[in-house]
């Protein structure tokens, strides 16, 4: 690897730090990027998109740095399409049993870091493969997915592996001697989540606002200076790491909003196959019956599923660590196989 990058790339979130810099670099405070990748769940607010919108507009495209809007797939379509091995990390519960549990939070490698690291190597120069037949379904872009055979359901549908085209086309590794400074978002108050998880032969972190010595509040400071009053957070509607302050900003703020993600956790209830309720809030209760009003444990009643099982900071809060690509703590580690 050379020392220096051949690329600086930011992994732009749309989110108050990713924001400040991609600011700073537009101003010239910090090195020149070569570009900005926002991975696109489907399922951001219309502020997040509105905000992306203006950024580009009024900041890289002036500064000659491309945003690069890269996907997977709609999230929320894809977690409930039987024809598709989605999930997303749910609050679960046993009918039957009462025993709680929480879905493994794989959305974030799927829906985030893996098409980054795709963009990252097309950047790079690695070559696509010609499409060639899908093995999976042997080129029809139709099969019997495996979870539903098990259950003795024989129902074709389209292919999960090909989205139904009947082609794959697979990004290979970019030649050796080129690679990506990425640049992530992290603060001084977050410094805990720092990590290499994302890191690969072509990629390799940097966390320039550590190297500033700014917190998220000195961001805000930033933006706020420049005209960049309002930066909504950067998260699926229906996250189920949202704490109950941020569901009632939704509820409040984004009636829109609100309704679609109580539709969803209703939607995403139940599956073929499920033993376990699947619910988006905390309580294990639906989302327009949630308690998410009790800001302090004396609000809790009796019997509240997260009174007896999380903290006061957590359920008003939510997650601390969100939903980066870079820190994300649970899956597993990220392979070559993996972002191929």
């Amino acid at each position: 690897m050379t020392t220096e990058p051949t690329l600086r790339l930011l992994s732009l979130g749309a989110g108050v730090q990713s924001t400040t810099l991609l600011l700073l670099a537009a101003e010239g405070r910090l090195p020149k990027l070569d570009g900005a990748i926002f991975a696109d769940t489907g399922w951001e607010p219309a502020a997040v998109y509105a905000h992306l919108d203006r950024l580009e507009r009024e900041v890289a495209q002036p500064a000659g740095i491309p945003i690069y809007r890269v996907s997977t797939g709609r999230i929320q379509d894809d977690v409930l399409d039987p024809d598709k091995q989605r999930s997303l990390p749910a609050h679960t519960r046993d009918p039957e049993t009462g025993d709680l549990g929480m879905l493994n939070r794989r959305c974030t490698q799927t829906y985030k870091l893996t098409p980054i690291l795709r963009q990252t190597r097309l950047l790079l120069g690695a070559s696509t493969s010609d499409p060639t037949p899908c093995r999976y379904c042997d080129g029809k872009g139709e099969r019997i997915a495996p979870w539903r055979a098990k259950r003795g359901d024989y129902t074709p549908g389209p292919c999960s592996v090909c989205n139904g085209s009947g082609t794959l086309a697979r990004v290979g590794q970019p030649p050796r001697d080129r690679w990506a400074e990425t640049w992530i978002g992290f603060s001084t108050d977050e410094i805990g989540r720092v990590s290499d998880r994302g890191d690969t032969r072509y990629s390799k972190s940097r966390h320039p606002l550590l190297e500033l010595g700014m917190s998220r509040t000195q961001c805000e400071a930033y933006l706020t200076h420049r005209g960049w009053t309002s930066v909504e957070k950067s998260a699926c509607i229906g996250c189920p790491f949202h704490g109950n302050a941020e569901w009632r900003r939704i509820r409040d703020t984004d009636p829109e909003s609100w309704a679609e993600a109580v539709r969803f956790d209703k939607a995403y209830r139940t599956g073929p196959g499920l033993r376990h309720e699947r619910f988006l809030h905390i309580s294990r209760l639906p989302l327009d019956q949630a308690p998410i009003d009790r800001i302090r444990p004396s609000e809790w009643q009796q019997g509240d599923v997260f009174d007896a099982v999380y903290d006061a900071e957590l359920a008003e809060q939510g997650d601390p660590d969100g939903c980066s690509p870079w820190a994300c703590r649970s899956g597993a580690p990220v392979t070559a196989d993996d972002v191929a």
